[in-house]
């Protein structure tokens, strides 16, 4: 027993992956429950062997729950409800594993039976080693009430044998003997058993916080298959079920990037804000937040049309300059944008953004409201005179579209 024990801790060293936390204590533990369980990805290995990214996020869903003070029993019956008795290595005992269990010993007393039956014969004299032919031939034969006939022996042999073929067809895997030893799954395999996983969490009843992190590993797993749409649906039934994991609502923000649907880049940034707020160093969502501060600034721009009030369009000269500028609501009065047109009586479209900036440093994409200026002028000066005609809108976004500015002023 020591021998064993030494080669088990042995082949625990080479065959375990590495704990991912520094308690030793603990993760002893999750090296201990997961070699109970079956990597639903590599199938031949258990969860604490396995490298595989689903082997891990099974790994973390035991250390969460012996943190949150589950015992060894009840961590395993929560995966086996979650993912059938498939994920364990040793199923249970119950009406449909019954034979499984007990075919094995059912076997070994028939062929007992057999042994004990035909030693039974032989001790009384119904078999006699010596009576055979010695002839030069060398060829024995057996008296007339002795030893078995080749035709009793075949059928004892198949008697033990069909039972077994019969169970093993049943409740083994007798396409694995085509396989090598070792073969890895398919992309089908992969795909069959993600799909398993998707429906017995529809199956469950809606609201269970403890499935969040079943739909999250789920998540991964159809990330991982390139399903991104069905991984960020998956990312919402678990952020629904429990809102306030910064990991979560980043992974799911980072898909929404990549699929890209219609309104799917505001929700990934509200998702990042959310996951900010609760953890403000979260590495992920700092990410994310950074790389989606180009995209906001690249989207900010405002257009509409300029308009002259009715009253007005009299007082319109040929040669008169139309100027529209975008300012800040407080500060410096250098224009954030400036824009000069030809003045029309007619409504003149128009769309300010970062390209007619008058300073790096000081750009319509800087502030998230701005007020916009019109100002028709006969003089052509950039600053204003008294006379020129001005309209100017209240606060509005810096990616305002379709909006209308009205001038119906005078410069005193």
């Amino acid at each position: 027993m020591a021998c064993v024990l030494s080669l088990h801790v042995g082949a625990q060293d080479r065959g375990t992956a590495s704990p991912a936390v520094a308690d030793p204590a603990l993760e002893a533990r999750v090296m201990a429950i997961g070699a109970e369980l079956r990597c639903l990805v590599c199938q031949n290995e258990t969860v604490a062997a396995s490298h595989a990214e689903l082997a891990v996020d099974l790994r973390g869903q035991i250390r969460e729950q012996l943190r949150a003070g589950r015992d060894e029993a009840e961590i395993l019956a929560f995966m086996s409800q979650r993912y059938g008795d498939f994920v364990l290595y040793r199923p249970p005992l119950k009406t449909s594993t019954v034979l499984l269990w007990l075919g094995p010993f059912a076997l070994l007393l028939l062929g007992g039976a057999v042994l004990v039956r035909h030693l039974r014969r032989r001790a009384a004299g119904a078999f006699d080693p010596g009576e055979r032919n010695d002839s030069p031939a060398g060829v024995a034969t057996a008296p007339a009430g002795g030893a078995y006939t080749a035709r009793q022996l075949t059928v004892g042999a198949l008697l033990l044998s069909v039972p077994a073929l019969g169970l093993y067809s049943v409740l083994g895997q007798p396409a694995s003997l085509l396989q090598p030893a070792n073969a890895a799954p398919t992309m089908a395999d992969v795909d069959g058993l993600v799909r398993q996983m998707e429906q017995a969490l529809r199956a469950r009843p809606a609201g269970n916080a403890a499935d969040a992190p079943a739909w999250d590993m789920l998540a991964r797993a159809q990330a991982s298959l390139q399903r991104y749409a069905q991984a960020a649906e998956s990312y919402a039934r678990a952020i629904e079920l429990d809102p306030n994991d910064a990991q979560r609502l980043a992974d799911r923000a980072d898909l929404l990037r990549l699929i890209n649907g219609p309104g799917g880049m505001q929700e990934a940034e509200r998702l990042v804000q959310r996951a900010l707020k609760i953890d403000p160093r979260h590495p992920k969502a700092l990410a994310l937040a950074a790389a989606q501060a180009p995209a906001a600034a690249s989207s900010a721009g405002i257009s509409g049309r300029v308009e002259m009030a009715p009253e007005l369009r009299a007082r319109l000269q040929p040669g008169d300059t139309l100027y529209i500028t975008a300012r800040t609501l407080q500060g410096p009065r250098l224009p954030l944008a400036v824009l000069r047109l030809s003045a029309s009586a007619e409504p003149v479209p128009f769309s300010l953004n970062d390209d007619q900036a008058m300073a790096p440093d000081h750009r319509i994409s800087d502030h998230a409201q701005v007020v916009v200026e019109a100002r028709i002028s006969r003089s052509g000066d950039a600053m204003p005179q008294a006379g020129d005609l001005v309209g100017r809108t209240g606060a509005i976004a810096n990616t305002q579209q379709g909006l209308r500015v009205l001038v119906a002023g005078v410069v005193p």
